[in-house]
């Protein structure tokens, strides 16, 4: 199956995300839910090179 993301450039969409509080912003359909999640550069240097998280990230 392929999944098609539907991506516009930051100042485009920024402004229709919430203004206030927390939110988590994704894409789905009927098959999927697709969810960004940013990392501080260490966190993803890890969980690239080890393949999982660790080090520094913590549930």
């Amino acid at each position: 199956m392929k999944i098609t993301l539907q991506i516009r450039p930051y100042a485009e969409q920024a402004p229709d995300w919430p203004q206030s509080g927390r939110h988590i912003m994704a894409q789905f359909d009927a098959e999927s839910i697709i969810v960004y999640q940013a990392y501080r550069p260490s966190i993803a240097r890890y969980a690239v090179e080890h393949q999982r998280f660790g080090g520094e990230f913590s549930f």
